[in-house]
């Protein structure tokens, strides 16, 4: 084997480490950590049976929803059948209290380059819990697609939310 060849392999064994052929590093949460300060509401609380789902153990706990959106993706979000641009966030806030004080987890709809998932809009879904942060969904999550999938969502760019 050549010199080359011997620093390739080397490189991808480092750079592979860890990750078995059935598993995959750890996805990095998509809600940004000052987004409280700079994110508009577009709906506010409500209860919800979209979002029942348990974030610890114990029974189900989500009831009630709070939606925000990044300042940057505003105008098009206002203005019917326009697209988000590439990096819009929308982050559905999930509480336990009908009040929405204590957050529990998000929801999360980021707006990928042409090519992601075409047929699904380009949306990277993912839930978050948010006591520690951790990614508990990533990706193209099947739950979030179906209940999207429909004509008021997706002539709205996958928004079921109306401004």
């Amino acid at each position: 084997m050549s010199r080359a060849a011997t620093l390739l392999n080397l490189t991808l064994v480092g750079i592979f480490a860890g990750c078995g052929p059935d598993e995959t590093p750890a996805a990095t949460s998509l809600v940004p950590a000052n987004y409280a300060a700079t994110y508009p509401e577009v709906r506010g609380c409500r209860m919800t049976f979209e979002h029942i789902s348990s974030y610890g153990a114990g029974a189900p706990t989500i009831s009630n929803i709070r939606v925000v959106l990044d300042p940057g993706a505003m105008a098009n979000y206002r203005a019917t059948g326009r697209a988000l641009p590439v990096g819009s966030t929308v982050i559905k806030e999930e509480f336990a209290d009908p009040t929405c004080t204590t957050v529990i987890g998000w929801t999360v709809m980021r707006k990928e380059p042409a090519g992601y998932d075409p047929t699904h809009g380009d949306w990277h879904w993912q839930r978050v819990r948010a006591s520690d942060r951790a990614v508990l969904e990533d990706g193209r999550v099947d739950r979030c697609i179906n209940c999207h999938n429909t004509a008021d969502c997706t002539t709205r760019d996958w928004q079921c939310t109306q401004p």
